[in-house]
């Protein structure tokens, strides 16, 4: 099994400038979306340091004898280990970073991650913040991740509804982001991989103004082109405001004698 994608990232309408980042690498399988926050240019730097320190972790452990962790499902998973690695990594560079440079303090990112073990039909993800993962399978898509944010929070609680969590205007404070603290607790699941499974990464820019409905139509009408599915998305968000910075990638599971584009 062999998998395609395209990504796209976007500064929207309202922001001036890019704290979104991503990282493509299909000779690793590994494929992340960081949405980056703090003051001048600290979001933008906390999400590209995320990724090249994860990027570099993820090269480091390839080859490494290490002790599978156990997901959400209580399945071992050696892919769980080194994105939890990764995001460690990722959380103590910020954090250092943000104390030798004062004017960086507070400085952090929301990381969505996934990363492939196609031999083994197996996607190990990973993920704090509000970046989400999404699946797409036999016309039907799921969130895999849950936000760390306040309201999600709430709603587990059963203080505030779907609908109220849409609209609350505290939908945007996280419990949980990546070097803002000396330690990170990442959350991790796997997936079983199919023929024609489809995996969305994106973050808030994204779904914060597209519903799922919308992103499994747009994806399920551009199975062929998988960069227009990504402009298609990305250019709703902006039609409806861009209120924010719009990055996702798109990647799609196929059999391994079906030619690929990365």
């Amino acid at each position: 099994m062999l998998v395609r994608g395209a990504a796209r990232t976007d500064l929207g309408k309202v922001r001036i400038k890019n704290e979104d980042s991503f990282g493509f690498f299909p000779d690793r399988s590994f494929y992340v979306v960081a949405d980056g926050m703090g003051g001048h240019a600290g979001g933008q730097i906390a999400s590209a340091l995320a990724i090249e320190t994860m990027l570099r972790s993820i090269i480091d452990t390839q080859t490494e004898d290490l002790t599978p962790l156990i997901d959400s499902e209580g399945r071992s998973c050696i892919g769980c280990r080194r994105l939890f690695l990764a995001i460690q990594q990722a959380n103590a560079a910020i954090w250092e970073k943000s104390y030798q440079e004062p004017g960086l303090l507070g400085m952090g990112t929301t990381v969505a991650a996934i990363l492939f073990e196609p031999q083994e039909n197996l996607a190990s993800i990973s993920h704090v913040g509000d970046s989400r993962v999404y699946h797409v399978r036999n016309h039907y898509i799921e969130q895999l991740t849950e936000d760390h944010s306040f309201v999600q929070q709430l709603f587990r609680e059963g203080k505030l509804s779907l609908k109220e969590m849409k609209t609350s205007p505290q939908r945007h404070i996280l419990t949980r982001a990546v070097g803002i603290s000396p330690t990170v607790q990442p959350a991790l699941v796997t997936a079983q991989l199919q023929l024609d499974d489809y995996f969305i990464l994106c973050s808030d820019g994204l779904h914060g103004v597209v519903s799922e409905e919308e992103i499994l139509q747009t994806v399920e009408s551009n199975t062929e082109n998988l960069q227009q599915a990504c402009d298609t998305l990305i250019n709703l968000a902006n039609e409806r405001g861009g209120p924010d910075n719009c990055t996702m990638i798109l990647l799609r599971c196929e059999d391994s004698d079906e030619e690929g584009e990365e």
